[in-house]
């Protein structure tokens, strides 16, 4: 028997990645600009790679029975997601005007109830309704992307 396909495993490993980055942004903030600057680029670049793939690679092929219960946490999903892209927007043009980033460890804290949300309502959801054959080019997706 093979075994069964699971987003949420996957999601979580790329959460991991990515609340390390955070971690080491935060410290960063504390030592000197290059170091910030360097692991912004590197948190960005994964953190918007990560939006890009659930939107493309897990929303595209999310196609719920039950339209009004299964759609009900996009709009929630897309307010945090538009929050994150607008956060590392200003941090973006902070970088590039060489000033501090300010706000790290309450952003830390918006993206770890984030990823509560995804972990215990998004992606458990997908899990239970999504075909194996949907759920394998998904994670085909995914595993291209990260």
């Amino acid at each position: 028997m093979s075994q069964q396909i699971s987003i949420l495993s996957l999601m979580i490993k790329d959460h991991r990645k990515l609340n390390d980055l955070i971690e080491k942004l935060d410290e960063s903030t504390k030592k000197d600009f290059d170091s910030t600057k360097e692991v912004f680029t590197k948190f960005e670049w994964e953190l918007e790679k990560h939006i890009f793939t659930e939107e493309k690679a897990i929303f595209t092929s999310y196609n719920p029975e039950n339209v009004s219960e299964g759609y009900k946490m996009l709009p929630e999903l897309t307010k945090h997601h538009n929050y994150i892209v607008n956060k590392l927007n200003n941090w973006r043009e902070d970088i590039r005007k060489k000033r501090v980033l300010t706000d790290v460890y309450s952003f830390k804290e918006f993206l770890d109830n984030h990823r509560l949300f995804e972990e215990e309502k998004v992606y458990p959801k997908l899990d239970e309704s999504l075909s194996e054959d949907d759920k394998r080019h998904v994670v085909a997706k995914i595993n291209e992307l990260i």
